[in-house]
């Protein structure tokens, strides 16, 4: 994850900051936990060679919510994403050159929910400034398979403490949040897939 010194004033170029490496640990947490990528077909010879899967997030505009953003662009540029071709006598990649098989995803498709509390107020999907307001934050990654809505993961940020109560009703707001939007999203990525 890296915010581009053109994604707002705050930011410049150079090594990443701790606000770039939380959110890519935040969003990568949301992914392994969730279940949404099958590790195991992922092996081209057992015991010797297996693909990895990296994403980069580059940041453009900081304008709020970078962190559930993010976790939307990687999960539909997963969805969008092709095995490469692999040359069998050479074993290298052809790079450039894509096959028809889609990664080995799962129907535990991560969708990320962050909540930012200013006062005694709990808000979803802040401005910058509102998040620049906030004393606390609390992200959660919800999947839902073929089971009941799961949090496979939570990070909270900020320095203000996060009540119980205050923790329950994030809870069940997410899960209204995920039910209200997540089929929108789902239909955008398969649009993006077709």
């Amino acid at each position: 994850m890296e915010f581009s010194p053109v994604a707002g004033e705050r930011y410049e170029s150079g090594p990443p900051q701790m606000d770039s490496i939380e959110v890519a640990r935040v969003i990568d947490r949301g992914i392994r936990e969730s279940g949404f990528i099958d590790w195991k077909k992922l092996c081209i010879t057992p015991g010797e060679k297996v693909w990895s899967i990296s994403i980069d997030i580059y940041c453009i505009n900081d304008d709020g919510n970078v962190m559930d953003a993010s976790a939307i662009g990687a999960v539909a540029a997963l969805k969008c994403s092709k095995f490469p071709v692999l040359d069998e006598e050479s074993e290298k990649i052809k790079f450039g050159e894509l096959t028809d098989t889609p990664l080995p995803l799962t129907e535990n498709v991560p969708f990320t929910i962050t909540f930012y509390k200013i006062g005694d107020k709990i808000l979803v999907d802040p401005t910058r400034e509102e998040e620049d307001a906030s004393e606390a934050r609390v992200t959660m990654a919800l999947s839902q398979g073929n089971k009941d809505k799961m949090i496979n993961a939570m990070q909270k940020g900020g320095i203000a403490s996060i009540t119980l109560d205050e923790i329950n009703t994030m809870v069940l707001e997410a899960e209204k949040i995920y039910d209200n939007i997540f089929p929108i999203i789902q239909k955008k990525m398969q649009s993006l897939k077709e």
